[in-house]
């Protein structure tokens, strides 16, 4: 990884809303806070996550989302260009300098006085393809690799705009978030010719392969 720490650029907190023809509870609606909010194992406080079978949990407590990737978005689908914005994608954290790429599955951090680690991508569902208005966005985000991931959190504290997110250890055999994409993708592809490590140090159970 070339950058051990970058800067929380901002912190994304939802309250209860709806989407889509049924009117379905979501927390993908976020806004920017310019609160310190407390990191408990469950999230930032505050914030809320809606259907706790696929959003939230221990495993899925802080959703973070690299801000250069909207650029991406934008290059694909330029008609909807105004609407790729930091914090639209339903995350909690936004910082620039940490990608999919860089950062490995089980990486541990030290964000504000909190301690997290990185545990799974975040698997991108219809709210997705809802909120935008485009029924691509999920295919191209798992395409492209381009999920963003969620934090457990070993310790809890609390967090600011503006405070460190700082890589303090690396597994042993870690794999990059996109990788696991390609794991995924190979599994229905079985001319892809990719070979799938046996284990990845650190994913969490939902995610397993092995």
């Amino acid at each position: 990884m070339q950058k051990r720490s970058v800067s929380v650029e901002g912190i994304y907190i939802g309250q209860l809303n709806t989407i889509g023809p049924d009117n379905t509870p979501t927390g993908i609606f976020k806004n920017l806070s310019e609160k310190t909010h407390e990191i408990t194992e469950l999230g930032l406080s505050d914030d809320i996550q809606v259907d706790k079978r696929v959003h939230g949990g221990p495993e899925k407590a802080i959703y973070h989302y690299p801000a250069e990737h909207y650029a991406l978005f934008k290059q694909a689908l330029p008609h909807l260009s105004d609407s790729f914005i930091p914090g639209s994608i339903g995350e909690n954290i936004s910082t620039s300098g940490l990608t999919d790429t860089e950062v490995h599955i089980g990486d541990t951090f030290r964000l504000g006085s909190a301690i997290v680690q990185v545990s799974q991508p975040r698997r991108p569902c219809w709210k997705v393809n809802q909120k935008y208005g485009n029924a691509h966005i999920a295919s191209l985000i798992m395409s492209e690799a381009i999920s963003g991931w969620y934090y457990r959190v070993l310790e809890t504290g609390e967090l600011s705009p503006g405070d460190t997110l700082e890589l303090l250890e690396r597994m042993e055999n870690s794999i990059p978030v996109a990788e696991i994409w390609q794991i995924f993708m190979a599994r229905f592809d079985k001319n892809s010719g990719y070979t799938p490590p046996e284990h990845v140090p650190g994913l969490s159970d939902e995610w397993r392969f092995d």
